[in-house]
């Protein structure tokens, strides 16, 4: 007999990566074994949808992901399908709303309870996840990029074999084929980057929305309100980006930011605010918010000893207007822990399709924030937490505001750009920087400190905020607040006094340089002789 050669068995087989749970039902081939990972992934999604419709349609919606995207039996693409029209029409994604819905529509001659199957559909709202190695998940993005990366490498492969054999076998021009292959792979590109890659017709269309909207808001900037007009004129409003306020120590960053946080919440009712607040524990900020509200004595609020019948009944009605926002107003502190890098995208992911509309965050301070790198040091931890603050604004479209401290030695000066210079991140990533400085806190003679007359006459700083960067507008310009130490509240000054402030600043700025000039004329004479 003639001696016939086995072939050898391949050596490196295929890993592909399947979930503990499903080696009881191991595949016998490779293509099982596909099959068996589309069908886990795509159960991960419809389970996840009956257990939370709002939370997982909306992220779906979000990422764009339709029923196109799923690519197993014919039952899955029905089921998701149905599930996305019941979310699109408002309605409630149950057990009884969805079998009707399946029960009444057709496709081709059988109704899609049919194809679905009644088991398969209570099986889904009863024990979501039963399927093996199916869970609750809270965050579906790992599993719809698996999807739409398989997706992308199949079609991609079917479309490589296809011209190749068009090149070999084919009688058309070999550069004409390879020019057809290269456009449809262009396609391919194209659909896999949704999100990351659009024509300006997508970005202009966005812009009419805005603009649109803005109108009928009757409203001449885009981004959301406060209570700081002057600031909002300056900005066109607070954008879905990163704004850094930063400063010396005690020149009031945690107030202003508490303050903005809660003129955030009030004037704007289809926002939600989320405070980290890494510098005081919760009851602090809302002892603040309360007071602000109300304008009561923040010592009043937490420690209301002395009965006062005006204080007691701001009091209360500062504490119910706080406790109205219980819904749009949420303060994470560190009672639970530290809160890492990680932490605040997953809290801003969750929140923010849980709530739906617009999210701001607010990060009181950003060097309180961990990261799970240890080696690094202290510039490079500030740079990476810039960055990744940046990303987050950006990808999930968010406002995103955070607090930062300066160099101690600064707090006896008004700062410059240049005290940012070590740390590059937070001088480049942020689209506005905030510097706030009091000079009360530096000369008790300062002119910058106002009498208010009334029952009970006391001094009143004035605060100084400079616009030291600004991608959109104008920068290195004042504004001037009015700090009130007892409501914890600042007030913007009137644009008269913001221009009697800012001259105020430059001719104190020119006398002391007129008097260094005369004490140290050796110095001027060499600044003269090297102008020249």
């Amino acid at each position: 007999m003639p001696n016939i050669k086995r072939q050898p068995k391949p050596k490196n087989k295929p890993k592909i990566k399947l979930d503990p749970a499903l080696v009881s039902q191991a595949p016998n081939s490779t293509l099982e074994l596909f099959l068996a990972e589309i069908a886990l992934d795509e159960e991960f999604i419809v389970a996840n949808m009956a257990f939370d419709p709002p939370l997982a349609g909306r992220r779906l919606r979000e990422k764009h992901f339709s029923v196109s995207d799923f690519q197993g039996v014919e039952g899955n693409r029905v089921l998701l399908g149905t599930m996305l029209e019941i979310l699109e029409a408002g309605e409630a994604l149950t057990l009884s709303n969805l079998t009707d819905w399946l029960r009444e529509k057709k496709n081709g001659s059988r109704t899609r309870l049919e194809i679905v199957g009644p088991e398969r559909v209570e099986r889904l709202f009863t024990f979501p996840f039963s399927y093996p190695g199916v869970k609750m998940l809270e965050d579906l993005d790992p599993v719809l990029e698996r999807i739409r990366d398989r997706n992308i490498r199949n079609q991609t492969r079917r479309l490589l074999i296809q011209y190749s054999e068009q090149i070999a076998h084919g009688q058309e021009d070999a550069f004409e084929t390879l020019g057809g292959c290269i456009q449809e792979l262009r396609a391919i590109f194209l659909q896999g980057t949704t999100g990351y890659i659009r024509n300006l017709g997508s970005h202009l269309e966005e812009m009419r929305q805005l603009v649109a909207d803005d109108h009928n808001r009757k409203r001449g900037y885009s981004g959301l309100d406060s209570n700081f007009p002057l600031l909002q004129e300056r900005m066109g409003g607070f954008q879905h980006e990163f704004y850094l306020f930063t400063g010396g120590v005690g020149m009031g960053k945690t107030t202003f930011v508490t303050q903005l946080a809660w003129d955030l919440t009030t004037l704007n009712p289809a926002l939600t605010v989320l405070f980290f607040s890494l510098d005081m524990n919760r009851l602090d900020v809302m002892a603040k918010m309360v007071s602000q509200a109300q304008e009561v004595p923040i010592d009043y609020v937490k420690n209301p000893y002395i009965t006062n019948p005006i204080f007691e009944e701001r009091r209360i009605e500062g504490m119910k207007r706080v406790e109205a926002a219980n819904e749009r107003l949420f303060i994470v502190d560190e009672s639970s822990g530290r809160i890492f890098i990680e932490d605040i995208r997953k809290l801003v992911k969750r929140t923010k399709l849980e709530r739906g509309g617009d999210l701001a965050v607010i990060i009181d301070p950003l060097f309180k924030i961990h990261v799970k790198a240890t080696h690094m040091s202290f510039f490079e931890k500030c740079n990476q937490l810039s960055a990744e603050l940046k990303s987050i604004a950006a990808s999930e479209g968010v406002t995103l505001i955070a607090t930062a401290g300066l160099p101690k030695a600064v707090s006896n000066r008004r700062p410059r750009r240049e005290d940012l210079e070590e740390i590059m991140g937070l001088l480049y990533d942020p689209y506005v920087i905030f510097f706030l400085y009091c000079d009360y806190l530096n000369d008790f003679e300062t002119p910058f400190l106002e009498w208010e007359w009334g029952k009970d006459n006391f001094m009143i700083p004035i605060s100084e905020l400079n616009i030291a960067k600004n991608k959109m507008g104008g920068s290195n310009t004042r504004l001037f607040y009015r700090y009130f130490e007892a409501y914890s509240k600042f007030r913007e000054c009137a644009p008269q006094e913001v221009e009697n402030y800012t001259a105020m600043i430059e001719n104190l700025q020119k006398f002391k340089e007129e008097k260094h000039m005369k004490t140290n004329p050796a110095q001027d004479h060499q600044k003269r002789e090297e102008e020249f």
